[in-house]
């Protein structure tokens, strides 16, 4: 994240931890390290708030789903952390590190980095509107008929795409490493089955981190120069999930 520092701060920037990109001649937070000290110098004067969820080894999973409204087939997209990854529910319930691993769902923040490299791979994935939940998060859409499909039917119901309860579901699915930290606020989705399963995904039982760009052999790396930056909604189950959006 690039920082407006003037030339009179540059030593007490230096101090809180900000780096100097001589090519792009601008100070920036180190990926991983929280936004809050150097809050008077990001762009706007805004805070940005720590997220929520934060994983070092993260993927993009993608899977064929049905719309709703119209039926037509599309590559439905989300995002599956490795054990390691952390929950951050604030000052007063603190931090919590799982062991498992985990989908999220109701994605209401992303950073910039994964929702870049998601709209890469599926350009309909976007924030929207449910009025089931009657709130905004980051969704599939149909690319046909750009109806939000509702994440409850995607990870909640068995016939959803990522829906994981043994090898077979594993087997509709396929995963890429995210070349960037996984940033955002979301909620852990019930159960993950055998995520190691999933083409794509490691079969190693210790979480890593992600390596950096240059080192990546994604054909999208690119889309995450610097990383993510690591700072730190539901529908109810009786709903008719063909009426979302």
């Amino acid at each position: 994240m690039d920082l407006n520092v003037p030339f009179s701060d540059k030593d007490e920037a230096k101090r809180l931890g900000a780096r100097w990109n001589p090519a792009r001649r601008t100070w920036y937070i180190p990926q991983g390290r929280d936004p809050q000290p150097f809050a008077k110098w990001l762009p706007g004067g805004e805070v940005q708030r720590p997220y929520g969820v934060f994983a070092y080894e993260g993927y993009l999973v993608t899977a064929q789903e049905f719309c709703w409204r119209c039926r037509d087939p599309f590559k439905a997209i989300g995002f599956l952390l490795a054990p390691g990854l952390v929950i951050d529910d604030g000052p007063e319930r603190g931090r919590e590190t799982l062991k498992d691993w985990a989908f999220i769902e109701y994605a209401t923040r992303l950073s910039q980095d994964v929702a870049r490299f998601a709209q890469q791979v599926q350009p309909a994935y976007r924030e929207g509107y449910s009025r089931t939940t009657n709130s905004r998060y980051w969704a599939n859409h149909c690319p046909s008929c750009q109806a939000l499909q509702g994440d409850f039917h995607l990870y909640s119901e068995p016939d959803g795409a990522f829906w994981l309860a043994d090898r077979d579901d594993a087997a509709r699915m396929r995963a890429q490493r995210l070349p960037c930290n996984f940033a955002a606020d979301g909620q852990i989705a019930m159960g993950s089955g055998p995520a190691w399963a999933i083409a794509g995904v490691r079969q190693t039982e210790t979480p890593s981190r992600a390596t950096s760009p240059s080192t990546q052999t994604s054909p999208l790396q690119a889309l995450c120069p610097d990383g993510c930056d690591g700072s730190g909604a539901v529908r109810s189950p009786s709903g008719d999930w063909a009426t979302n959006g």
